[in-house]
Order: C-alpha cells, then sequence, then structure tokens
C-alpha cells in the first residue's frame, strides 16, 4: 500500500510533466507578446460550493451534482490613464466601465474523492469608450470554457476541521479556433491554453468554514491595446495566485456568510514583469453570503472591491449566484453523529450520551461522569469515585485539592503536600514559615526561604549583608549597599564616588574634590561654601546668630541657601538634624535653650526656602557635644557651631568644618562663662581672628 507520502510525490512529477510538455509545446509561441486576451478575471468556485472564488470543493458524500449560473457585474474592469513621475496612477478614460458575465457552472463528483467541473462564461454586456485598439464587445459574445478536477487526498472540506485537496483547471481559447469571428473579441479570449495546477486547504468545525489555496496559472503573455500602449498596466503573463477565505457555516439551517480575498502577480511572460508591482498585481476582496433552500436550490450573493489593480480588476464587483444543488445528509437522521437517531436525541445538534430518561437521551456530558450536563450541577468536573449524595454529578469535597475528602481530611484547607504526616491523614509535615521546607528539615524553621534560597542552608533565605535589597548570591558587592545610585553594570553595587559626597562620578564635575549636589550640572559635588561628608552637610563657614538671639544674620543667608540647595538635589536624604552647640561658658541650661531656638530659626529659614519640614528636625544640644577642647579659645571657637547631620539614610558619623584659624567668630557673651582672663562678667576671652578682623585684616 502506497504511503501519502509517495502518493504525493506521483501527483508532483506527474503534474510537472505535464505542464513541462505543455510549455514546450507553446513556447515558441509564446515568445511574441500576442494581442488580446480575456479580460475578465473572476472565475466561479464548482456549483453548489460555500464560496464565490476561493474553492471550497464538496465531493460526493455532501452531493453528487449541482448545476447554475452565476451573474457576475464589474465596474471599471479596464481603464486607461497616466502614470507621473513618482509612478502614481490617474484614471483618464473607462475602456470597459460596465460589464456583465453570465457563467453557466456544472459540477459532479464520484466515489467521495474526485471533482469535476466546467464553466462557461458569456459576455452579455460592455459600455464603455474605445481607445488605443481596445474597445468593449459590441454584442455577445463567449469566453474561454474552463474545466477542472479535484482529488480529495484527505479529510471532508464541509464535515472535518482540516482536508486537502489538489486540483487543476484548463482553459479552451476560442480565439485559437474562431479567430475574427463575431462569437469572441479580443477581450473575452486568449490565444493559447491556459493552465493551473492548485492545492487547496480548507475545512469546518464549530461553525467555522476556511480556506486557503494556491495555484500557478501558466498564461502566454499577451497586451490590450496597440504597440503605443505601456506594458505596465496593459499586459498579463504566467501568475501565481493566493486565496483565503473564512465564514460562518452553519449546516443544520444551510447558510455560510463571510470574506474572501483573491491575490494574484505575474511572474513570467512579459520582460517588465515585476511580481508584486503595481501594475502587475491584482487583490480583490468579496463578502458574500449563501443560502441553501429547502436542501435543493442554492442562492449566494456577493458584493466587493478591487484593492490592487491590473487588467481585469474592476474597482467594484457584484455577484448572483443560483444553483440547482441537492444537500446530502450523511448521517440521516442523526445530524451531531452521537449514534442516537433525532427523533430519539433530546438534544440533536449535540453530541451526547445514551441514558434510560427520554428528556436527557442523546444530551452532552462534558466530564464523562454519566451525567448529563442539562442535570449536572459540576458539569465540567467528573463525580469521581466518592459522589457527593447532596451534589448530582459532583465529587465529594476537597477544598484543599490534595486528594484526600473533606470527610476524612484531618486538614481540610491545607494541602498535605509532597511530605504528608503519617499520623494526620490529609495534613502536610509541619512547616511553620510556610516556605515548602519541613520543619525536621528547616534550618530556618521560623524564617520563610524567600524567593532566593540559601544554596547552603536549606530552608535559610539568602542573606544580603549590606542591606540593599539585593540578596549576597546576586550581588556583586555584598558588603557595600548600592545607595540612591545603584551601578546599572554590576548588580547591588553603587556608582563609584570617589570623593564620598553622594554625588556619583559620572555625574560629579569634581570627582576628586569633596562637594555638594547641585541642580547646576557644572556646580554639581564641586567644593563650595556646602560639602557633604562623613554623614554630614558641613558648612564650610557659620551660621552668625545676633548676640544672645536666635535671629540669623543676613551674612550668614549664602551658606544657608548652599544647604537649600544641596538638600534640594538630594532627594534620597528622607532626614536630617539641625543641631545647635555652644562652648561651656555660661549656664548650660541656657545654652541649651538658645542652641535650640537657633536651630529652630535654621529650620524655619529652610523651610521657608522650599525645604519640607517633614524632612526636618531641630535639637539644641548646648554643650554637651564638643568637639574641642573648651579650656581656650580655639577650641571654644570650634565648639560654637550649627550642625546638619544626615539621620535617613543612615550615614557614617564624623564632622567636617573649616578650620577655626580661617573662621571669624563673633563675640558671643550670651555663651559667656561670667569671667574672661580680665575677670569681668560677661568679657569672653577673644580669639585672635577677633582682633584682626577689628584692625580690618
Amino acid at each position: 500500500m502506497q504511503t501519502m507520502s509517495n502518493l504525493w510525490n506521483k501527483w508532483v512529477v506527474a503534474g510537472a510533466l505535464a505542464l513541462g510538455s505543455l510549455f514546450a509545446s507553446t513556447q515558441a509561441e509564446a515568445q511574441d507578446v500576442k494581442t488580446g486576451f480575456q479580460i475578465n478575471r473572476y472565475e466561479p468556485t464548482a456549483a453548489g460550493e460555500w464560496s464565490f472564488w476561493v474553492d471550497h470543493p464538496w465531493y460526493s458524500s455532501t452531493r453528487y451534482f449541482a448545476a447554475g449560473i452565476t451573474l457576475n457585474y464589474a465596474h471599471n474592469p479596464l481603464v486607461f490613464g497616466r502614470t507621473d513621475a513618482t509612478g502614481s496612477f490617474s484614471q483618464t478614460l473607462s475602456v470597459i466601465e460596465h460589464q456583465l458575465i453570465g457563467h453557466v457552472d456544472l459540477a459532479g463528483s464520484f466515489l467521495d474523492r474526485v471533482l469535476i467541473t466546467a464553466s462557461m462564461p458569456i459576455v452579455l454586456l460592455e459600455r464603455g469608450t474605445p481607445a488605443a485598439g481596445a474597445a468593449p464587445a459590441t454584442g455577445v459574445v463567449i469566453s474561454d470554457p474552463r474545466v477542472g478536477l479535484w482529488v480529495r487526498l484527505f479529510g471532508q472540506p464541509y464535515r472535518s476541521a482540516v482536508s486537502m485537496s489538489i486540483g487543476a483547471n484548463v482553459w479552451i481559447p476560442l480565439r485559437a479556433f474562431a479567430d475574427g469571428s463575431s462569437a469572441v473579441s479580443t477581450g473575452s479570449s486568449d490565444q493559447f491554453v491556459r493552465v493551473m495546477p492548485k492545492l487547496q486547504l480548507g475545512g469546518l468545525s464549530h461553525h467555522v468554514m476556511w480556506s486557503f489555496g494556491a495555484g500557478f496559472l501558466y498564461r502566454a503573455p499577451a497586451k490590450i491595446g496597440d504597440a503605443s500602449v505601456s506594458d505596465a498596466g496593459s499586459t498579463v503573463g504566467s501568475e501565481l495566485q493566493l486565496g483565503a477565505a473564512i465564514a460562518y457555516a452553519d449546516t443544520a439551517r444551510r447558510f455560510a456568510i463571510g470574506p474572501e480575498a483573491i491575490l494574484s502577480t505575474v511572474v513570467l511572460g512579459t520582460a517588465n514583469a515585476k511580481p508584486f508591482g503595481g501594475d502587475y498585481t491584482s487583490l480583490e476582496v468579496l463578502l458574500g453570503i449563501h443560502y441553501n433552500i429547502a436542501k435543493i436550490l442554492q442562492l449566494g450573493v456577493a458584493g466587493g472591491v478591487g484593492l490592487l489593480r491590473e487588467p481585469g480588476t474592476p474597482d467594484g464587483r457584484v455577484l448572483l449566484r443560483l444553483a440547482y444543488a441537492p444537500w446530502k445528509d450523511p448521517d440521516g437522521d442523526d445530524r451531531d453523529k452521537d449514534g442516537i437517531p433525532d427523533k430519539k436525541d433530546a438534544c440533536p445538534d449535540d453530541a451526547g450520551i445514551s441514558t434510560d430518561d427520554p428528556s436527557t437521551h442523546g444530551c452532552p456530558d462534558r466530564d464523562r461522569d454519566l451525567v448529563v450536563d442539562k442535570l449536572d450541577i459540576c458539569p465540567d468536573v467528573h463525580k469521581g469515585k466518592s459522589p457527593d449524595p447532596n451534589k448530582l454529578g459532583c465529587p465529594m469535597g476537597d477544598r484543599d485539592k490534595d486528594g484526600v475528602l473533606d470527610n476524612e481530611d484531618q486538614c481540610p484547607d491545607v494541602h498535605k503536600g509532597p511530605n504528608p504526616d503519617p499520623n494526620k491523614l490529609g495534613c502536610p509535615v509541619g512547616d511553620r514559615d510556610n516556605d515548602g521546607v519541613i520543619d525536621t528539615q528547616d534550618l530556618c524553621p521560623d524564617v520563610p526561604k524567600g524567593d532566593t534560597p540559601d544554596p547552603n542552608k536549606l530552608g535559610c533565605p539568602a542573606g544580603d549583608k549590606d542591606g540593599d535589597g539585593v540578596v549576597d548570591p546576586k550581588d556583586q558587592c555584598p558588603d557595600v549597599p548600592a545607595g540612591h545610585k545603584p551601578d546599572p553594570a554590576k548588580l547591588g553595587c553603587p556608582l563609584p564616588d570617589r570623593d564620598k559626597d553622594t554625588v556619583v562620578d559620572p555625574e560629579d564635575a569634581c570627582p576628586d574634590q569633596p562637594g555638594a549636589p547641585s541642580s547646576d550640572p557644572k556646580k554639581n559635588g564641586c567644593p563650595g561654601l556646602v560639602r557633604i561628608e562623613n554623614g554630614q552637610i558641613a558648612i564650610m563657614q557659620p551660621v552668625f546668630f545676633a548676640t544672645n538671639k536666635d535671629v540669623i544674620l543676613k551674612k550668614s543667608f549664602p551658606v544657608l541657601d548652599n544647604v537649600t540647595e544641596a538638600l534640594k538635589a538630594s532627594p534620597f536624604i528622607k532626614k536630617v538634624e539641625v543641631g545647635g552647640h555652644t562652648d561651656d561658658r555660661g549656664k548650660a541650661d541656657y545654652n541649651r535653650d538658645l542652641s535650640g531656638r537657633r536651630a529652630n530659626s535654621v529650620v524655619k529659614y529652610l523651610v521657608d526656602h522650599g525645604i519640607s519640614a517633614d524632612k526636618l528636625t531641630a535639637k539644641g544640644y548646648g554643650p554637651d557635644k564638643p568637639i574641642a577642647d573648651n579650656k581656650d579659645a580655639k577650641g571654644r571657637e570650634k565648639n560654637r557651631r550649627v550642625e546638619f547631620v544626615i539621620l535617613d539614610p543612615v550615614q557614617p558619623q564624623g564632622v567636617q568644618v573649616k578650620s577655626a584659624a580661617d573662621v571669624v567668630v563673633p563675640e558671643s557673651p550670651d555663651q559667656s562663662d561670667g569671667k574672661g582672663k580680665k575677670g569681668k562678667k560677661g568679657k569672653a576671652d577673644k580669639p585672635k581672628a577677633d582682633k584682626k578682623a577689628k584692625k580690618g585684616k
């Protein structure tokens, strides 16, 4: 017995030999482009098909014979025009403006595998304006008759989801026998035989009918009009043809509706042919409806447009088909093919099962539990070995889906898992952290293993030493947080910041000198009145206040403005403490209160200049946190200060200010201990810097 592959190979070889023989016999004649050809491009499918142009062949299990007529009206199937330098075509004349053709169609099938077709086109009417040697027919003329053969390889096009057929059409060139006769015209017939082998796929399932076909039309090159007419848009040759159709089809009600599309392009035969070029390609789209009247008469109506046009492609087309096409029901009175006759089938259009109840006999049973869907409370769930006595067609409940029925499951809402507890039916061995690792094996039984478990500690999550949210196995810098500017090329690593001023090197205008963030790219990260170091927004000049008051002096506004700019340019800083500090002269409680009020004044200044109050907190430390020895003026000078400490994110702590020798600090009697070197109350020691300031140096 031959395999399908061998059979297919023989068909291909036979077809190639036949086509080669035909080509050889006509090659010499086809070298010269002849004048005139059949302009009409529409070729009806076999009589009785549920399509107009894209083949969906039927075979004798559907019907044995069909005959009918197709009326084909085309508007502007042949026009002349001009093409400008850009290739744009503009119509100037309708050589054939109106065309009406009647196709007499016959078809017959045998062996449920072979279909023979025939079609005779008759041009009933053509109207237009003669031009350049081309003209509409003046009366009724005959076009080339067509005969065809289809062979079904597998599947049934109207009963299977997928089917395949191969076939061929042959057109008889009437002008080869009756050239010059009034019965034919140069626009109704070719001078040589046309042959088109075809492959067709198609099927029908769940009311969706589809078709796809491909064929090669061998056609001798020909031209319409006289020699002065350009080849582009006026010649034909051998073509590749593709067709596709899809429709909603109901075999019980015997109707179908849907679109069809037919694409053809010249590939051989003319010297200037450009496959898929604008003047050598045709694309028509149709929308049609078919209805079988009383299983005897087939009626169809369609309309469509030409989207891509070559000779014979109209800008609009209307089709009307009527055929004697008796519909044969191969399954007799069992439409749904479930083995139950329609007269006894309570659901004749839906395949079902046999029951003892006439009201459900033949009705569907989707879950195959022998309870028909119309009675089944759980139609998509098999009732199983332990049906629920209170719910017809349903299994006994198993809420946790572990295969142990709820009435036996000691943990009905918890899946027993891959390690069931042998002492508790339906329960898993304990897993306190619910990470899928049972407690007896879990090295971290109270901590879920998470999305990235530790490969060396079963049941434990991978560590994150630097707390940046990137687990250590994936962290390329496991001991360094990724920070507010992670390195996109190194997971878990921050972008480099050589001077540690929180401005990463790619954005730092001064990457080797600590500075502060700035909205100005040229100043971003560069030294100025402010820089970020060691967890602080360090100020390079002190904040000056009125003596014994919390009023900020104007000369301190620039440094506070720089702090404001640094905070605005550092959205990653969530919280800053403004701390006020004094030396140890005077009363400690008074100094704490004064330093607190001064810190609040600084906070108010920053808030008034656009910093969110939620981002700031103020605290007065008075003399409690000295950074130098209060025994000499230099030390006390360093201790009188305002600090901006970054609290969130947590930063390494430290202090970085300008050298005391470079800062002129005003006399502050409110911080006096009451006895200076002169022994007078309110006269504090004055550093040399104060004296130089008074001398103007």
